[in-house]
């Protein structure tokens, strides 16, 4: 059972489409989203669901305002959103925390990754392979966009013996992991275990909407993923926190890091 949760923000995503988070729906619509991490309190030390987002934006903005056609689609972090400032509101810092969880693997998950030096980096095992180690050639997107260089270099030199892969299993007392997919190779939902039953993080629905109406995310490599993650998430968890809903600071007050 873990000691404690916190919730905080670290980027805001601006106005995207909204049928990029509703499958086939809204088009003409914009749906505005936001970035947060998570920090659990556990018998193992602190555990953080990623480090959010890159030190420089300008190639994933170049990207999006081509692909959505709008400035108003871009990444943004403040000064207090920033991982290592968020993280001092609980009184901790990078070197503090033992433990990271990765999910999925993309820039707005590891953009802060090199700051963690002492723990220990937790990936799904599927989505290592497929979305890191060897992955297809992409027409969509650059690699350097959603894996930065400097990550790279980092994980496959620094962090090389700290890496561990993982898939549906407990990876510290009351945190288990479990492949879900929909959204990317490698995301997983986290499942935390408290007094009151499991919370879940889950990137494979982005906000509520997607929970409540069982729809689809609409950037997903497969939408039938997604559908077996709600109906499982919904079955064993007392809540379901969807990782890019801006609401969650509103629903999910109580966790808020403040």
């Amino acid at each position: 059972m873990i000691k404690n949760l916190w919730m905080f923000k670290v980027g805001e995503h601006g106005d995207v489409p909204a049928p990029e988070v509703y499958w086939m729906q809204g088009f003409g619509a914009w749906v505005r989203l936001s970035f947060y991490s998570f920090l659990v309190d556990t018998a193992d030390g602190y555990l953080l669901v990623n480090t959010g987002l890159p030190k420089d934006l300008t190639d994933r903005n170049n990207f999006l305002k081509k692909w959505a056609n709008d400035d108003r689609c871009k990444f943004t972090v403040s000064e207090d959103q920033k991982i290592e400032n968020a993280l001092k509101k609980a009184g901790v810092g990078p070197a503090d925390v033992a433990h990271v969880v990765v999910t999925p693997v993309q820039d707005y998950t590891v953009g802060r990754l090199d700051l963690f030096r002492n723990a220990q980096l937790y990936f799904s095992m599927r989505g290592w392979f497929e979305d890191v180690v060897t992955p297809g050639k992409s027409a969509f997107i650059s690699r350097d966009v959603f894996l930065p260089k400097y990550v790279r270099q980092f994980l496959f030199e620094d962090a090389w013996d700290r890496i561990r892969l993982v898939e549906d299993q407990e990876i510290v007392e009351g945190v288990s992991v479990r492949w879900t997919g929909g959204h990317h190779r490698s995301s997983m939902s986290v499942l935390l275990q408290t007094k009151d039953g499991i919370i879940s993080i889950t990137d494979s629905a982005f906000t509520w909407k997607n929970l409540e109406e069982n729809i689809p995310i609409g950037i997903a490599e497969d939408v039938g993923e997604c559908l077996g993650a709600y109906s499982y998430l919904k079955m064993v968890s007392k809540s379901i926190i969807p990782a890019y809903d801006p609401d969650n600071v509103v629903r999910y007050n109580r966790y808020l890091l403040r």
